[in-house]
């Protein structure tokens, strides 16, 4: 069923605010309650639920409600905690939905591919594992770290990590992985073409 423009808006709108909420977070934190801010952030994630579940998108939806639960059950014993703990729980489920799909392919980076290439060879499957394993590791990794700001860190340290270098190393990854791509592509082919 095709989205109506007031449904992309939200879904924009939101996917902004889940982008930039270390940022919000720690500037509302120096302006609002910890518990409001925990409110906030429970209502942005049942919006994402809902707005998935208005989609069809049910396993999305699930998996918000279950960000949602946690976070809840964290934010009555330790709301400040409950905050940080966001990213670290997108990271997780992130990493769980690519992993996923490595056991009931086709693979999420093959998902991806088969966009602009529908009639992907051999090499380009088995690539796309390896790269869907990258990301799943990328993933883990930065739900690790993300939890030892939350352990460790202060909420500056919190914020810089998970509002800026975690971003910024995600583009390294997305990006700086094309020319890798390229130049394996092109040494398979030369082998190929040796044989």
């Amino acid at each position: 069923m095709p989205w109506s423009t007031p449904k992309r808006i939200i879904a924009v709108i939101l996917a902004l605010v889940g982008a930039a909420y270390p940022v919000l977070a720690y500037y509302g934190l120096t302006h609002f309650s910890a518990r409001f801010l925990l409110g906030m952030l429970l209502v942005l994630i049942m919006a994402r639920a809902a707005l998935f579940l208005a989609s069809r998108r049910v396993g999305a939806a699930l998996m918000a409600l279950a960000i949602a639960v946690i976070i809840a059950a964290v934010g009555y014993y330790a709301q400040l905690s409950a905050l940080r703990l966001y990213p670290v729980l997108v990271s997780l489920v992130l990493a769980g939905v690519f992993a996923a799909t490595l056991m009931y392919p086709p693979t999420m980076i093959e998902r991806f591919a088969r966009l602009r290439h529908p009639d992907l060879d051999a090499y380009g499957i088995a690539y796309t594992r390896k790269l869907t394993c990258l990301w799943v590791a990328f993933f883990i990794g930065n739900a690790m770290i993300a939890a030892a700001t939350v352990l460790w860190g202060t909420l500056e340290q919190w914020t810089l990590y998970n509002g800026v270098i975690s971003y910024v190393l995600i583009g390294i990854l997305f990006i700086g992985e094309w020319p890798v791509r390229y130049w394996l592509r092109q040494r398979h082919e030369n082998r190929k073409q040796g044989e």
